[in-house]
């Protein structure tokens, strides 16, 4: 029973990571090509960690590493499309040229501090743990601000505002997960790992929600949008 919990919606979010591609092969990777490099991404990555845990195992060398390149990349690339939402979100506004500055120096200081912060222990488990739980608490908090710039703009992409709820869903409760996991023994890890997979589902079918055609002919169009 344990197996199917875990394994279940681990399918499910697999099935909707390949709707969204779909969806966004239909026109909207044109107004999010670094949100559709990390569909993508998704994808390729989950997709990868199944076959390798199905030929190799859960303690093989292998599947740790892939595990952990996979889950590092998925959260680097996360922290990476927020950015460039809140940029976009600023477009047009006098504080963009400072407020890329920022975001740029942000994205300097995340990717390097693990690196610092953590250098005892560089690649062990615990550094992949911490990494990626800086890098999701990294990107919840610039989802904040990116929530903030888009409610300030008057012609606010509703579209927009709908994808970075489901960013600021996935980063949280990822976040939240890692850093449960340094305190819980690996035998009773597998209800923190569903939750998080569950609360990526949750994001899956919003953003599979937002950007289904029907839903895309009442969104602004992109030239509306990149002039907000």
């Amino acid at each position: 029973m344990t197996r199917f919990v875990e394994i279940f919606p681990a399918c499910v979010a697999l099935a909707l990571e390949l709707y969204l591609v779909l969806l966004l092969l239909r026109g909207p990777f044109r107004k999010y090509p670094l949100f559709f490099a990390y569909a993508i991404a998704q994808v390729l990555g989950d997709s990868l960690e199944a076959y390798v845990y199905y030929h190799y195992g859960h303690d093989s060398r292998i599947y740790r590493t892939c595990y952990w390149t996979t889950e590092g990349t998925s959260a680097l690339m996360l922290f990476l499309v927020v950015i460039s939402f809140t940029y976009e979100a600023l477009r047009g506004n006098p504080l963009l040229a400072k407020a890329g500055r920022i975001l740029a120096t942000i994205a300097v200081l995340i990717s390097v501090s693990p690196f610092v912060l953590f250098h005892s222990r560089i690649f062990s488990y615990r550094w992949f743990n911490s990494t990626d739980q800086m890098l999701n608490f990294g990107c919840a908090i610039m989802n904040l601000v990116l929530w903030g710039a888009l409610l300030a703009n008057r012609h606010r992409d509703s579209q927009l505002l709908a994808i970075s709820m489901g960013l600021g869903i996935v980063a949280t409760s990822s976040g939240v997960v890692w850093g449960a996991r340094l305190w819980v023994a690996d035998t009773n890890r597998w209800p923190l790992d569903t939750f998080g997979v569950l609360m990526k589902v949750g994001a899956l079918l919003l953003w599979c929600w937002v950007l289904r055609p029907k839903a895309r002919r009442n969104a602004p169009p992109l030239a509306a949008a990149s002039l907000s």
